[in-house]
């Protein structure tokens, strides 16, 4: 039988090497079925956690200095437990892995449709699926910024990161803290900002691109003032909802937590959530310094997740009532 550690290190093994805009967690368990021979039915919150801590530590750009810092505080493994071992909540996080399921045969026919078409292949895979590999379209202002119309949103984390380096814009009392200049200030409308608040601002400057909607890109943007969102030009539908799949799908929020987050957004991917709950445990200092697995609720937290303290990695699954199925 795999220990959690052996688990966790093919995972990342196999999400390193993953399209992650197609990829479900589905798909991951699958594979760690097939790599160590074992149904691993019972483990699909914990799969479900491991996930999420890879999205929100090694796909965090420029976050190495967080990734070290967050290393005790959500490691998932204590005395050989798992955060997966309450059934209540694994059934909750089954039926978010058969809806991804469902997905998958419709995006595989789809995928084959496009091999028959070889001149638009690149463009159409390059709109499909969700996540870091999707094309979004850009505001007036990111587009003067960057230069381009269109930009996987981690692309534009990217440019940004490297332009806020070659300027060297980070405080040096606090590298996570960006010192705005004239440039960013147009951009983001502050003086200052932090690596946290500068993903919260983006939300403003990246909006979705559409299939077959290549007015978001053209001329329809001048008409757009500031960061005004374009009308969304209504779909053909087939009957099931289509748009961002995989593991960085935005999911529906319960009003408690958009209040928490106090963003107004309604809708964020699960790792986007855990990342900005860390935020907030470490601004405010939540963690145990005799255990820093071990997170203190304050008020605010006690009234969101209904304790009065957790163990870092069990935090995904308090957040299971939070995410609101459509």
């Amino acid at each position: 039988m795999a220990t959690d550690e052996e688990l966790s290190e093919k995972l990342k093994e196999f999400l390193r090497s993953s399209d992650l805009s197609t990829t479900t967690t589905g798909a991951v368990r699958r594979h760690l079925e097939a790599e160590f021979g074992t149904d691993l039915s019972h483990k699909k919150g914990f799969i479900r956690e491991q996930v999420d801590l890879f999205l929100s530590t090694e796909l965090n750009a420029n976050g190495e200095d967080e990734a070290k810092e967050e290393e005790v505080g959500e490691d998932g493994f204590e005395d050989g437990k798992s955060g997966s071992e309450n059934g209540e909540e694994e059934e909750e996080e089954d039926g978010e892995e058969e809806e991804e399921e469902e997905q998958e045969p419709s995006r595989s026919s789809a995928r084959k449709k496009r091999r028959l078409n070889k001149s638009s292949n690149k463009e159409e895979k390059k709109r499909a699926g969700g996540g870091f590999t999707k094309l979004c379209s850009l505001s007036p202002d990111l587009q003067n910024f960057v230069g381009e119309t269109t930009l996987a949103r981690t692309e534009v984390v990217k440019r940004i990161w490297a332009y806020i380096k070659e300027n060297d814009l980070q405080d040096p009392k606090n590298r996570k803290k960006i010192i705005c200049d004239e440039k960013l200030k147009k951009l983001f409308n502050v003086n200052a900002i932090d690596m946290f608040q500068m993903n919260k601002a983006l939300t403003k400057h990246i909006w979705p691109l559409e299939d077959g909607d290549s007015s978001y890109a053209t001329g329809t943007s001048s008409k757009s003032k500031g960061t005004e969102k374009p009308q969304k030009i209504e779909k053909k539908s087939e009957g099931k909802k289509t748009g961002a799949t995989g593991l960085m799908m935005p999911l529906q929020l319960s009003e408690e937590l958009i209040n928490f987050l106090g963003t107004g957004e309604t809708s964020m991917a699960r790792s986007d959530v855990v990342k900005r709950m860390w935020a907030y445990i470490k601004e405010n200092d939540l963690q145990d310094p005799s255990d820093r697995r071990n997170i203190i609720c304050d008020e605010k937290l006690k009234e969101l997740l209904k304790v009065d303290s957790f163990l870092g990695f069990s935090m995904t699954k308090l957040l299971v009532p939070h995410f609101i199925k459509e």
